[in-house]
């Protein structure tokens, strides 16, 4: 476990749970092969769809301060993924997720705020009423107006990868220094797995 005041570390993470989960569903992958940099934070996202509308929170920082993306956030140690959304979306909406599917696992890289290895989940059950909010304001969004919101350009790049139902996908997000999308790589996490050789 990384020390109080010390930049994070991929190498110190209890990544078993992560690797338990995508063995899980199929694909052998040791996590550190996923990332790009050792400071890359395990996280997850949730796309919550309800209909025609998208559960999006507008951020109070950093990443992306005042913009719409997914709720979610850090998994802590010993979590896997879905245990992480889990409990990121009860916390920062009061809502309990069910029937999570994940969609794609993120490599992004941009700086101490911008690090990430995502795992990013589209459910479509719920249960409970939204609530509100320490990380910022909640809105469901009609999914046919997103581009009249400020979301990301990366979430904008990305969200169709999301609400389809192929993949999952691994993305790979390089992100310039005034955080726009300098490289996106997408393939198939399946594609990814068997090119993946395990130590």
């Amino acid at each position: 476990m990384p020390q109080a005041g010390k930049r994070f570390s991929l190498d110190e993470f209890d990544l078993e749970p992560i690797r338990s989960y995508l063995k899980s569903l199929g694909y052998d992958i040791d996590p550190r092969s996923l990332a790009d940099a050792p400071e890359q934070r395990p996280s997850a996202l949730c796309y919550l769809v309800a209909g025609d509308r998208l559960l999006m929170l507008r951020r109070k920082k950093e990443p992306f301060s005042e913009h719409w993306t997914a709720p979610g956030g850090k998994l802590e140690p010993g979590e896997t993924p879905v245990e992480a959304i889990r409990r990121e979306m009860m916390e920062e909406t009061g809502l309990r997720v069910d029937g999570l599917t994940l969609r794609a696992v993120c490599s992004e890289l941009g700086g101490e705020a911008y690090d990430w290895l995502l795992f990013i989940f589209r459910a479509r059950d719920f249960e409970g009423e939204v609530g509100p909010s320490d990380e910022g304001e909640l809105r469901w969004l009609p999914l046919d107006e997103l581009d009249a919101w400020p979301l990301p350009e990366v979430d904008r790049k990305i969200v169709r990868y999301v609400l389809d139902d192929e993949g999952p996908y691994f993305l790979r997000v390089v992100y310039t220094p005034d955080h726009h999308v300098g490289e996106l790589e997408v393939k198939k996490l399946a594609d990814v797995a068997k090119g993946v050789r395990q130590p």
